[in-house]
């Protein structure tokens, strides 16, 4: 049996990556060389597969693909090898994503690279979050080699003259680099009488400096947190999937022309499923969040108020037990709770989706493939924060496989119109809506605290003025005058206290600025668009938009995540 080829699908469309569900996978990329001593494939498909278990156990909930770029050699017969283990594949030539079903056929017409193996080369790396290389440790022969490959995808040597030069090994202690692109290298060597480099063992490679590659003998800490958080985003979907179902969620499909040109329409499908599926749980997380904030402000003032009865009002024990049972109850919620991490979740998982529009968007206005996962991630440093580095591996997945051909200008009006009323205009009137409703919200709460605050004063200048006066006892209640002033003065003193303290868990200065921030940027967008007809002016526009409307975001994120959170250490 062969792997299906996609026979009969138009060229354009065969090259779109399409992701088979909302799963988010993580892509290995193989890069071998060829010309390979047939005594050692045995140990060299052996050692790949060892790789691949240790990625499948460590990724129960997620999709593990691997990434070929033809259908013959050494990656060929480690897919095959992998198919038991429930992996999938992809081929770089045609992006025919999906498990296997027998046996490679060597004639398949997928082994056909295509007139452009830069190309191929270029896709491998692009949509590839490990790689695994089978290499001899020699430096580039030629532009597109396994050797020139590996350099490429770690970010050494991006100058084609710098391919003659050889490579330095060295090794760093510490883990420090949370970011950082690894090579999963294990040593073959060549019938050619190249350098027999296979009594190296297999070992992960980073980039250190140019021509610097630091050796990990084995699995970096920092690739572990990031699988295990991206494994975690595919198990908190899976959990929530079958309460909410993916139909109820917004899509950004709405409104989309399903007979648009241009061939894309399945790459599309696959952004806008990965974005409802990050909507969705940014959506939950932060529900869960804020009903946690909000049972901590209720335990706070609970327990303020029951040491303020207790001490102005009746000295009972039953309210110190009160006052302690709630304290502890509050501390082994906390300790519960917090491993739930539903704030962190929420940050990153909001960030993962509002990158995802900006791709969607820029997709549909043929632009996507003018930014990169590094470039978006990168643009605030962001995916360096624990808890946001797998942000990558999803996007990874996403990335264009074909650029769209040039659109007539039929095309490019349809598709223009569908960006700027779909995104601009309704983000424009999103942003002024929450805007003038937040500031409305902010001037009630300031007016009402000042009120309070003048209760307070006026309470404590009336036992100030009345001084002895006010210890006779009150009638109604059997009280001292002083002592019941006093509770009032405390209890609005609490009330004050509390909702600051909500007010500032909650981060909503930081999400109003935000929010002006994005209403500026986008009120903008929506007037230079409106005045030029250039398409040159109108994607720059559109670029521009996209980079500062994210930047906008993740910095809102960052604003939040240290508010709980220490800051990362520098590298």
């Amino acid at each position: 049996m062969r792997l299906d080829p996609g026979a009969g699908i138009p060229r354009e469309e065969a090259m779109t990556s399409v992701p088979t569900s909302s799963n988010s996978p993580f892509i290995v990329g193989i890069a071998h060389q060829y010309g390979l001593d047939a005594t050692q494939t045995p140990r060299l498909v052996a050692d790949g597969l060892r790789l691949l278990r240790s990625l499948k156990d460590l990724l129960p909930h997620t999709e593990l693909r691997v990434l070929l770029a033809d259908e013959s050699g050494l990656g060929t017969l480690l897919a095959e090898a992998a198919f038991d283990l429930g992996i999938s594949l992809e081929v770089a030539a045609a992006t025919r994503a999906g498990p296997l079903t027998g046996d490679l056929a060597p004639d398949s017409p997928l082994a056909q690279f295509g007139p452009d193996r830069i190309r191929v080369i270029d896709l491998l790396i692009r949509r590839s979050s490990l790689l695994l290389a089978f290499w001899d440790g020699e430096i580039a022969r030629s532009e597109g080699d396994t050797a020139d490959t590996v350099a490429r995808f770690l970010g050494v040597r991006a100058e084609s003259g710098d391919s003659a030069k050889p490579f330095e090994v060295a090794t760093v202690l510490e883990d420090a680099d949370v970011t950082a692109q690894l090579v999963y290298w294990i040593p073959v060597h060549r019938n050619d009488g190249g350098t027999a480099a296979d009594s190296q063992p297999p070992c992960y490679l980073m980039s250190v400096a140019d021509s610097v590659l630091d050796t990990k003998p084995s699995m970096p800490a920092s690739l572990r947190r990031r699988l295990a958080d991206l494994d975690e985003f595919n198990a908190d979907f899976a959990r929530m999937e079958t309460s909410n179902p993916v139909g109820a969620a917004e899509s950004l499909l709405r409104g989309l022309d399903a007979d648009l040109p241009g061939g894309d329409r399945p790459g599309l499908e696959g952004l806008d499923r990965q974005y409802v599926k990050a909507d969705m749980l940014a959506s939950h997380m932060q529900r869960q969040s804020d009903r946690l904030f909000n049972l901590f402000a209720v335990m706070t003032f609970t327990m303020g108020l029951a040491y303020l009865i207790y001490d102005k009002v009746v000295e009972s024990r039953f309210l110190l037990t009160a006052y302690l049972m709630i304290l502890f109850a509050s501390l082994f919620a906390y300790y519960v709770f917090q491993q739930r991490h539903w704030f962190s979740k929420h940050l990153a998982y909001r960030a993962l989706a509002e990158t995802l529009r900006v791709r969607f968007y820029l997709a549909v206005a043929g632009l996507d493939g003018r930014r990169h996962t590094a470039d978006l991630i990168g643009l605030a440093g962001i995916h360096r924060f624990p808890g946001f580095s797998w942000i990558g591996f999803v996007l990874d997945a996403l990335e264009p496989t074909h650029p769209l051909a040039m659109q007539d200008e039929r095309v490019y009006r349809r598709r223009g119109a569908f960006v700027e009323h779909a995104w601009v205009e309704t983000q424009y009137r999103y942003f002024l809506h929450k805007v003038g409703q937040m500031e409305k919200d902010s001037r009630r709460v300031t007016r009402l605290k000042q009120c309070m605050f003048a209760a307070v004063l006026i309470d404590i200048a009336a036992m100030f003025v009345f001084g002895d006066a006010l210890y006779r006892i009150d009638s109604t209640t059997h009280m001292p005058v002083k002592n019941l002033l006093g509770f009032l003065c405390g209890f609005l003193a609490i009330v004050l206290g509390v909702w600051e303290l909500r007010h500032n868990k909650m981060a909503t200065t930081e999400l109003l600025w935000q929010y002006r921030n994005q209403l500026t940027q986008f009120a903008q967008a929506r007037t230079r668009l409106k005045r030029t007809a250039r398409r040159e002016v109108r994607d720059d526009l559109l670029i521009d938009l996209g980079d500062n409307s994210l930047m906008e975001t993740y910095l809102w994120a960052l604003h939040r995540y240290h508010r709980e959170h220490k800051p990362p250490k520098a590298g």
